[in-house]
């Protein structure tokens, strides 16, 4: 059987400010600025794995998602798949953490996203963000490097 990893990744959206939260990701293999998320634990819901996620990488309580999309990840070599779940909110409340183990977390202004170091892919990702009429992107990999990446 082929191994299946569900994560998940949530862009949290301050209308007033017009301020979106970022992380700038440290990692060995995904560095830049990213938005929180993480992966899908056995017994938890897609949501509900995000809730806990975005609270662990941001300190921030969020609710009333609204789906985004999917980027349906397939490793060439292993058969591996990895489906991630993106969202957005606007509903947020609580103290924000400045920093985590997994890097720095910061409000930048919405339009200043695309001139941001963004983690790899990351360009592909906010096109589902952004545009409501798209839902899906499927790219393919072996290794370090990708074949393909398709937005539907």
């Amino acid at each position: 059987m082929n191994k299946v990893l569900m994560m998940n990744m949530c862009m949290i959206i301050d209308e007033e400010n017009h301020n979106i939260l970022v992380q700038d990701k440290v990692s060995t293999d995904w560095n830049g600025i990213t938005f929180p998320g993480g992966k899908v634990e056995n017994g938890e819901s897609f949501i509900e794995s995000t809730i806990r996620e975005v609270y662990e990488e941001t300190g921030l309580n969020i609710s009333n998602l609204v789906p985004c999309g999917i980027i349906n990840w397939y490793n060439t070599s292993t058969n591996e798949r990895w489906l991630v779940f993106l969202y957005k909110t606007n509903t947020f409340s609580g103290n924000m953490v400045s920093e985590t183990e997994e890097g720095k977390v910061f409000w930048i202004p919405l339009e200043s996203i695309y001139e941001s170091k963004l983690a790899p892919n990351k360009e592909q990702y906010l096109e589902l963000f952004f545009n409501d009429y798209l839902n899906e992107a499927y790219a393919t990999w072996s290794e370090d490097h990708i074949s393909d990446f398709y937005i539907h």
